[in-house]
């Protein structure tokens, strides 16, 4: 027996030619399972000598998978009698990707028109019990995934699927099969008043004023999308240059208090995450702080008060000769009042 390398995919869960799908899960392959025969094209060993095709061979481990593309679906591992030569010119081909589809031989046991079931283009109904009578290879398949199916009869009589009597074999579903368009009918003071008032005469008139209506509302609502877009977008732009604006006057907020001294530099990020929250907020807190001093500036602040110090031991004739007395009396009223008392024993006049 020659034992293929690759396996096929028996039947999918997919929407084939004849307008039906079956459920993987519900097939039974007991029965196939205590012989697992394999054929070309769905033909028995019957007939003619010259045109009979024996089993091809068997198909073995059959496991339900999903795979990616086709979903759920029903595989298995063909082998093929090494010992006919008819088979094992079809081994070579499905070896070498001439022949690539299989193809499931059922017995219908339940269909189902439930809506849960059915998919798009499905018209007849789901295959949701069936019982696997064979396996075959095939050339070319019933749908796009290169899967076909035959269908057999409770004599394991295989049933012939044609465009002409699928309906009979397979029940439709009964929602697609029966639908019925209602009559719309209208007077034509009726119709007159849909139409904004206009006179309509005939059928024809009617239509057509329906049709301009038609295009009308169909131009009017690509402008309206237009224009609801340019909307959206003019929106979008005008939020992001506010977010740059109030970026900026946050960058200049927060690092102004970094060189002012009134925070750290390592304390930059978390007030530009809290201005961004409530700016004003954290521009008042920056009003209320005063900078650190720099070594410099207490320097120079120490080097002032010596100074002053110096300045203000003086007497009255001494910074009065200096020229200081007047920049006493301005900058510390309180010490100029007492030179002047040390010199006049009386209190200056305020």
């Amino acid at each position: 027996m020659l034992k293929a390398t690759k396996r096929i995919i028996i039947i999918s869960e997919l929407l084939n030619k004849y307008g039906f799908r079956a459920l993987v899960d519900g097939i039974d392959l007991t029965q196939y399972d205590r012989n697992p025969i394999m054929l070309w094209m769905h033909k028995r060993a019957f007939g003619d000598k010259k045109t009979l095709f024996l089993p091809l061979g068997n198909v073995i481990e059959l496991k339900v998978e999903v795979i990616e593309g086709v979903g759920k679906c029903l595989t298995g591992l063909p082998v093929f009698d090494d010992t006919d030569d008819f088979a094992v010119s079809i081994f070579n081909k499905l070896e070498n990707g001439t022949l690539r589809m299989a193809s499931a031989g059922l017995i219908p046991v339940e269909w189902s028109d439930a809506e849960e079931l059915i998919v798009q283009g499905q018209r007849s109904e789901t295959l949701v019990r069936s019982i696997l009578e064979e396996v075959s290879i095939v050339d070319i398949g019933a749908d796009n995934n290169a899967l076909t199916i035959a269908l057999y009869d409770e004599n394991h009589n295989r049933i012939e699927l044609s465009s002409s009597n699928t309906d009979t074999v397979i029940p439709l579903i009964q929602s697609n099969s029966n639908i019925i368009m209602s009559k719309i009918e209208l007077t034509a003071a009726k119709a007159a008043s849909l139409l904004g008032g206009k006179e309509i005469e005939t059928a024809d008139q009617f239509e057509t004023e329906i049709l301009g209506m038609v295009q009308l509302a169909a131009s009017q609502k690509t402008q309206i999308e237009a224009l609801t877009r340019e909307k959206s977008e003019m929106q979008t732009k005008m939020e992001n240059q506010e977010k740059i604006q109030l970026h900026a006057k946050i960058e200049t907020l927060v690092q102004g208090a970094v060189d002012s001294r009134k925070i750290t530099a390592d304390e930059k990020p978390l007030y530009v995450a809290l201005a961004a929250k409530d700016y004003e907020s954290v521009e008042k807190i920056f009003g209320s702080k005063s900078g650190a001093s720099t070594v410099q500036s207490q320097l120079e602040d120490a080097k002032s008060k010596d100074k002053n110090i110096e300045l203000y031991s003086k007497s009255y004739d001494q910074l009065f000769e200096s020229g200081d007395l007047e920049k006493v009396k301005l900058s510390a009223p309180d010490e100029y009042a007492r030179i002047f008392k040390d010199k006049f024993n009386v209190e200056p006049k305020k």
